[in-house]
């Protein structure tokens, strides 16, 4: 598996489609598989979704939207509301947009008989000032969201280095409105699976709406390799406008693992949230998993997504931390509180050992000479470990799978990769951290999501220890809650 497409609530049930091969682990030509959840923790795998013509096409990424309003026209009948999939048709060096239509809440699809519904020639003009040699392949990952304001549908897709904005009235018919993106320099690689996400007033200091425009970079990101970034603007439904600089660069994963994320679309009023799932994986090793032939590529755990003012570098920042349904799977529970750490302390963690579980901790006292030492899926003669480090002389956590087990599959499995922090930590004298570590991965949330690490392990079953170690002036640990899942 490997992006996450169409990411939809409806009737109970959070849907989660992804790109899918169903033959063999690496790909050929990508189906839609289909999964669905009552929890966002336990998924239910159903059968293929969309399937491709033939062995020359792909059913590449896209989203699903529900047509409540039945603009199509496409719900015959039913109290059942009519699901639309629109998603990147590719064959051979041709990407358009189709789209497909279900009647049953996802169980089945129709594709619509009058595809394709946009086509890379109805995205350009005359008047266009437009490479148009390097849009022939990239063509692609359409996200549609609906617009209160203008009472329209707007999809996003990406034009290889730019993304472009079109509006429907009927999600069959679309206008090009805008394109964004030709001006920021440092597209590092192609563009792919873009997303629009509003933030509401009561949720930014303000008080007025603002945009959030995510954008997966196909090479050359912060930690290597693939990986995700996001521009903070506002939008009136047809015009994006960036408000920062144009070199400005907002990661959203500090990572190596962290690739094509998208939000869910119809999340209910009530329950309000942003919600983003993420495909945890690096496409400069991604067809050689030590995993295969078992299995290859796995998602993140859902995370939530807030726009936040950072007072310490006067910013808007996203912040994303697990779903809160991730808590009610904990089996066991362990806490330490307030203890003083030196560099003579034994390691308090040496009792615990486990391959899957949720961490929650906080340091204070926290200064430039501060060395943080964490080990998880450590081996008993501890030549196997991932480690994860504060470094206070850099300010900076880092993450180091240099012994963290199979590391030699591809050579572009990068070791390390670090993300800086403001200067919180260091003004304060406090160092949260979250982890989320699975068998074969680990999810570092610092500071309340500020900043994230993503990352893929892959060490024996029997490398389950913990340990924890400090260096410098004696630091004081106010909390360690471990939950064993």
């Amino acid at each position: 598996m490997n992006d996450p497409n169409g990411l939809i609530y409806y009737d109970g049930e959070w849907h989660l489609f992804y790109q899918h091969y169903p033959q063999q682990p690496k790909p050929m030509n990508i189906h839609w598989g289909h999964a669905v959840s009552k929890d966002l923790i336990t998924w239910i795998d159903l059968p293929i979704a969309i399937k491709p013509e033939d062995e020359e096409v792909g059913i590449w990424s896209g989203s699903v939207v529900i047509d409540s309003k039945n603009v199509t026209g496409c719900q015959k009948e039913t109290t059942i509301h009519t699901m639309i999939a629109i998603y990147t048709w590719k064959k051979l060096q041709c990407q358009e947009q189709h789209m497909a239509y279900s009647l049953d809440r996802g169980r089945t699809w129709t594709k619509y008989h009058l595809n394709p519904i946009i086509t890379l020639n109805s995205s350009i003009s005359k008047s266009d000032i437009v490479n148009i040699q390097s849009m022939k392949a990239d063509f692609r990952d359409p996200k549609v969201i609906f617009h209160e304001a203008t009472s329209s549908w707007i999809l996003v897709l990406t034009a290889g280095n730019h993304i472009q904005f079109y509006k429907s009235t009927d999600l069959i018919h679309w206008i090009l409105t805008s394109r964004f993106g030709y001006e920021h320099v440092s597209h590092g690689g192609v563009w792919e699976c873009p997303d629009l996400i509003e933030f509401l007033p009561t949720t930014v200091q303000n008080q007025t709406s603002l945009w959030i425009l995510l954008v997966s970079v196909g090479n050359n990101a912060i930690a290597g390799g693939t990986g995700m970034r996001y521009f903070i603007g506002t939008f009136n439904g047809n015009t994006f406008q960036n408000l920062q600089s144009s070199n400005t660069i907002n990661w959203l994963d500090y990572g190596p693992d962290f690739y094509a994320g998208i939000t869910y679309h119809n999340v209910p009023r009530y329950d309000g949230r942003q919600i983003l799932i993420s495909w945890m994986n690096n496409w400069q090793y991604a067809q050689d998993l030590p995993t295969a032939p078992l299995w290859r590529g796995q998602m993140s755990i859902p995370r939530q997504l807030n726009l936040a003012y950072n007072s310490f570098t006067k910013k808007y920042l996203l912040q994303q931390l697990p779903v809160y349904e991730v808590y009610s799977y904990s089996r066991k529970f362990f806490k330490f509180h307030r203890q003083i750490l030196t560099s003579s302390t034994s390691n308090i963690l040496r009792n615990i050992s486990s391959h899957a579980f949720i961490m929650l901790t906080e340091f204070q006292n926290i200064t430039k000479d501060t060395v943080i030492r964490l080990h998880v899926r450590q081996s008993f003669d501890k030549r196997e470990y991932t480690e994860i480090i504060y470094l206070g002389v850099t300010n900076q956590v880092e993450f180091d799978r240099t012994h963290s087990g199979n590391i030699n599959f591809n050579s572009n499995f990068f070791k390390k990769f670090r993300a800086s922090l403001d200067d919180e930590t260091l003004i304060t004298g406090i160092l949260k951290l979250q982890l989320i570590v699975d068998r074969c991965s680990v999810e570092v949330f610092i500071n309340g999501g500020k900043y994230t690490i993503t990352a893929l392990v892959f060490p024996k079953f029997a490398s389950q220890q913990l340990e924890l170690s400090v260096e410098g002036q004696p630091i004081a640990l106010n909390y360690i809650e471990l939950m064993i899942l």
